[in-house]
């Protein structure tokens, strides 16, 4: 099976989470219909599918010729797939199988980028040492099929610019960068700035999620962007000084309680485009 290609410069996609409720491929009639052309496919662990109500594929039940007719399914669309989304904390010891089975599930799809995550409590001491070991066997498991683990801005040393750079550093492999969220680091921080946390991680993005937000940590409220807090020109210009050539993907989420229509949605997906 051949690598798949690196997309080119500045790639805009979005994520199923743009339409929370709703089947993801609702989400990607959206898209469609919006004029986006590249997706995100969750992939997630149930345990994250149960607590947050998400819809997703599960490639341990998929065989090849189940994620060629995904695959098929998705061009017929006009879709192509950019992103795993995993999530798998490489910790744990169902999910650290589960995320090598979603590796070679984005290789499959064609999708070079796999959306890690890491263990909240492996901030420092043999926790941390035993997730910079599993992060160097990830990378080198994932570099081997042409694929790149964006480790999300999540809980634990991951949730901001700083602390990422600093876990980074110290995993060291060319195939584990970061996946910089603009609205999760006022979701996981108090008093911290995107756009000046981005400036401490920037040369190691290799994935964006487009998110803004008129809350501050702990509160749900991602609005549309450009009405809320995030200042995206900076952010902008400090990744373009940095050379950033990945992905951008949108993942306008809504407000805490808000019901929207799918038509409403597809409003905010056609002004993101």
């Amino acid at each position: 099976m051949p690598v798949p290609p690196t997309p080119k410069r500045h790639i805009l996609a979005a994520t199923p989470t743009c339409l929370l409720g709703f089947d993801p491929w609702v989400a990607y009639g959206c898209f469609q219909k919006a004029g986006i052309r590249y997706v995100e496919v969750p992939a997630y662990p149930a345990v994250m599918g149960i607590k947050f109500g998400l819809t997703t594929f599960a490639p341990e039940s998929m065989s090849l010729q189940d994620v060629q007719r995904l695959r098929e399914r998705l061009q017929g669309m006009q879709l192509a797939p950019l992103t795993v989304g995993a999530f798998c904390d490489p910790l744990d010891f169902h999910q650290a199988e589960a995320f090598r089975r979603r590796i070679d599930f984005a290789r499959q799809l064609g999708a070079p980028f796999v959306m890690g995550d890491v263990s909240p409590d492996a901030e420092s001491g043999e926790r941390r040492r035993e997730l910079i070991r599993a992060l160097r066997w990830f990378g080198d498991y994932a570099g081997e099929r042409g694929i790149r683990i964006a480790l999300e801005t999540h809980e634990g040393p991951t949730r901001n610019g700083k602390l990422a750079l600093e876990l980074l550093r110290e995993v060291n492999h060319p195939s584990v960068g970061f996946n910089y969220d603009t609205g999760n680091i006022y979701y996981y921080n108090d008093d911290i700035d995107p756009a000046e946390d981005i400036k401490e991680i920037a040369d190691r993005v290799i994935h964006v999620h487009l998110k803004d937000t008129q809350g501050g940590k702990g509160e749900w409220h991602f609005c549309a962007l450009g009405e809320g807090r995030v200042k995206f020109p900076a952010i902008l210009q400090t990744l373009e000084s940095a050379g950033y050539d990945g992905p951008y993907s949108l993942e306008v989420e809504g407000l805490e309680g808000e019901d929207l229509t799918r038509e409403q949605h597809l409003q905010i997906g056609r002004a993101h485009v």
